[in-house]
């Protein structure tokens, strides 16, 4: 059986505690900051001379530099990644061997087989090659493991050495890729949809 409340002798003092809400009250309107009186002061006349100003300087040289600099730096997903491919072409495996004998052709159907097992036709994928296809598609492939912040071939490498069966066209794709010394081809796409800067001119 719950404890019975304590009741308060004074039913006055409980009223004076606790104000009632009241949404009708001029205290509680909301207003928009007002203008300072510096501003208050310009006149129409300073503040176009100000205006124009404005829109005449043109931003300095080495603010654009820093613009450019800040465009072509490597961030550090792609530093580590570059840095996963390097420690990943050391070593080849038998793997390897048997994809780098993977033609074009079986590629194509490998990626039409795919696309047989679905019900309906994949959306915004029109304007990529089937090599992009495949590759986005292992990497959206979640029983491989995640593909954040990892290389490609190091991520079809773990999954072939955890017994996953990672598919072989892909880590073909990614061979050839690297025989044409693309580093870009090893980030995952959702890494790069992650990290992206949008900069704004």
């Amino acid at each position: 059986m719950p404890a019975p409340r304590r009741k308060s002798g004074n039913a006055a003092s409980t009223a004076r505690s606790q104000q009632p809400l009241s949404f009708h009250v001029r205290s509680n309107k909301i207003t928009k900051p007002s203008v300072s009186a510096a501003a208050k002061s310009l006149d129409k006349a300073d503040a176009k001379k100000l205006i124009e100003a404005a829109e005449t300087a043109s931003p300095s040289p080495a603010a654009e530099e820093a613009d450019v600099q800040i465009e072509e730096e490597p961030t550090t997903a792609e530093l580590a990644i570059r840095s996963q491919v390097e420690a990943e072409k050391k070593e080849r495996t038998d793997a390897e061997v048997r994809a780098s004998k993977i033609t074009d052709a079986q590629v194509k159907r490998y990626w039409k087989k795919k696309e047989d097992e679905r019900k309906a036709p994949r959306v915004h994928q029109q304007g990529l090659s089937v090599e992009e296809k495949v590759l986005r598609e292992f990497d959206l492939s979640s029983q491989f493991g995640p593909c954040v912040g990892i290389a490609r071939t190091k991520r079809w490498k773990r999954a072939e050495a955890l017994g996953l069966q990672p598919p072989l066209e892909v880590l073909a794709v990614l061979l050839k890729a690297e025989n044409k010394n693309s580093i870009q081809v090893q980030r995952a796409y959702m890494d790069e949809l992650i990290a992206s800067k949008f900069i704004t001119s």
